[in-house]
């Protein structure tokens, strides 16, 4: 139960039979939830892009079109801190690219129409300071 209060212009709602501890928690509580609820890869979602450690990303793609490898833009592109990355890109268990030591990677390959799952496995922990995507690619379940 709770009661609205009006003191000069401002509102002030109390909740009656919750102390402030209780109160505190249940805040708390939908924080962690609210944080933990974020669907993973977003880092191509953020504005500002997050930067964040990885060493392996899975993850199932739908493209909406056929995209070529001599596209003009990338499957993905990822930007890394120093020393960059090193490892490689599988799509659908295939191994389309192989990198070392690479700031400014682009990913290019031959994809069709369709769900493809997305390998990203680096050799070490590796900075990402950001993720984009291409326009004709979007996020599946699968």
């Amino acid at each position: 139960m709770s009661a609205l209060q009006n003191y000069g212009g401002t509102h002030r709602v109390t909740v009656v039979g919750m102390t402030p501890a209780i109160l505190q928690r249940i805040a708390l509580v939908t924080i962690l939830t609210t944080a933990s609820a974020q669907q993973f890869p977003p880092l191509d979602q953020a504005n500002p892009p997050l930067s964040r450690t990885l060493s392996t990303l899975r993850f199932c793609m739908t493209a909406r079109k056929n995209i070529p490898r001599n596209s003009a833009m990338p499957l993905f592109t990822f930007e890394f801190a120093e020393p960059g990355a090193t490892g490689k890109v599988l799509i659908d268990d295939k191994e389309v690219q192989t990198f070392k030591a690479e700031r400014h990677l682009k990913i290019k390959a031959d994809v069709a129409a369709g769900n493809h799952r997305f390998d990203f496995i680096l050799d070490r922990p590796a900075l990402n300071t950001l993720m984009s995507s291409h326009d004709d690619f979007k996020y599946c379940q699968g």
